[in-house]
């Protein structure tokens, strides 16, 4: 499972994945450093990362969502819906086939009224929640809960320039992939999911 981290506030917002894209089944240990988990759409204030099932039946379902959140003539919540639909037709098929818990999660950044609004998409199995957090905040999924880095206070970062937003995504990502180095090197069992090198996309917000 991949690692991606969104962080938004009254400067705009960041967001930060690996790239490392894991194939079926994990334990052959086949891998490819060079996938793209974020992207972000200037003109429409948007930043988005996504991790879990990503390639099934022929179909990149990071390009997917990419492709349907760029059509700008259509309302954001109709576009969220199409992808919700995808994904969920995708993970109950996986699901059925493995016999494994499949998951997609997508964390949109959206520019709105001066400030930020991000949208929480987890889909499990066939089943999704969708989660709307109004900004400063930081929000993060992929890779085991367990094993990520606990969230900071949001006074913490409230306040931080665009420049400091990007940099501490940016670091959070970096831990993650060592620290899945480290646990590959202390248990051969254990597959590196989180790996390659660490992209950011980001967004600014206009300042009056």
């Amino acid at each position: 499972m991949s690692y991606i981290c969104l962080i938004a506030n009254q400067n705009g917002i960041a967001a930060a994945g690996d790239s490392r894209l894991t194939f079926q089944p994990e334990a052959l240990g086949l891998h490819l450093d060079r996938g793209r988990k974020v992207f972000s759409d200037q003109d429409q204030g948007l930043v988005w990362a996504c991790c879990g099932l990503t390639i099934f039946g022929g179909v990149n379902y990071c390009w997917l969502a990419e492709r349907i959140l760029r059509q700008k003539n259509r309302s954001l919540s109709s576009r969220l819906n199409q992808i919700t639909g995808a994904l969920r037709r995708a993970t109950a098929a996986q699901h059925r086939i493995s016999r494994k818990n499949s998951t997609f999660t997508l964390l949109l950044g959206q520019v709105r009224d001066g400030g930020t609004v991000v949208h929480v998409l987890d889909v499990v199995n066939g089943e999704a929640t969708h989660k709307v957090l109004d900004g400063p905040v930081l929000v993060h999924a992929g890779w085991s809960a367990s094993l990520r880095q606990s969230k900071p206070a949001v006074s913490d970062y409230a306040n931080d320039s665009l420049g400091q937003l990007i940099d501490l995504v940016k670091k959070r990502c970096l831990w993650a992939i060592h620290k899945d180095s480290t646990l590959a090197q202390q248990d051969r069992k254990h597959r590196q999911t989180v790996g390659g090198s660490v992209r950011v996309a980001y967004v600014a917000i206009p300042q009056p």
